[in-house]
């Protein structure tokens, strides 16, 4: 298990808007909120703490929409992602609590744009810190020889969120303050599981560090998606 931090985050304006709802940063419409969205922008970047601990552990395709993580844990998946894969990256990544406290605040005192736009940020900032955690796993892998899939994540359309519990049983995600309850979801919010196959010959290999819209069957129904409102973002390097 492996612990990392970063503290050199971006926070691109043009994707708080998008998450917002307010996808044409360059609108009257939207220039209209642009006082408010710089300084929930700076607010933002001194109160996130991004922290991730992470672990590679065996991976096994053992039948049709099955595979074993840890050579312990029977996951349902769909396998096509993980044939070739000799292993998988699995990680806990959050950006604290702090942001969410004083977003509930600001919506608590009747300041309901404020926090909305500071919750925004918050989303940004955990895609970006993602980013940033794939970043380094590809990095990782190629220096081995070997090549990383897609991002995925428990929860979302091809793995239940029931596989949560799987991580968090062989990831000490406490050490980075998160915790996970009954129903499976987080605390804090703005936090994050992830399972990247790896192996020397994937079936379906991803060497992109971009989290991109693409993949996801529920793209064109997202409130959020870049794709639906034609601003995909590129993939790259």
């Amino acid at each position: 298990m492996q612990r990392i931090e970063w503290n050199h985050l971006n926070i691109e304006t043009s994707e708080i808007y998008r998450r917002i709802g307010m996808p044409d940063a360059d609108s009257k419409r939207s220039q209209n909120f642009r006082p408010v969205v710089e300084r929930m922008r700076l607010k933002a970047l001194e109160l996130i703490d991004v922290r991730c601990i992470y672990a590679y552990v065996p991976v096994k395709v053992t039948g049709t929409g099955e595979i074993l993580l840890a050579n312990q844990f029977p996951v349902k998946a769909p396998t096509s992602f993980f044939e070739g894969a000799q292993e998988v990256l699995i990680a806990v990544q959050t950006i604290g609590s702090r942001l969410e406290a004083e977003s509930a605040r600001l919506f608590n005192a009747g300041e309901g744009l404020e926090g909305m736009v500071l919750d925004g940020c918050g989303s940004v900032a955990l895609d970006e810190s993602l980013e940033l955690s794939r970043k380094m796993v590809i990095e990782q892998v190629t220096a081995r020889g070997l090549q990383t899939g897609h991002s995925l994540y428990p929860g979302g359309h091809y793995i239940s969120l029931e596989v949560q519990q799987v991580l968090f049983n062989l990831l000490n995600a406490e050490e980075i303050g998160v915790t996970l309850g009954n129903t499976m979801l987080m605390t804090p919010i703005k936090s994050h599981t992830l399972i990247i196959p790896v192996g020397e010959k994937l079936s379906k290999p991803n060497l992109s560090c971009t989290i991109t819209c693409e993949m996801c069957a529920q793209q064109q129904n997202c409130a959020h998606s870049r794709l639906k409102f034609g601003k995909a973002k590129s993939a790259a390097l």
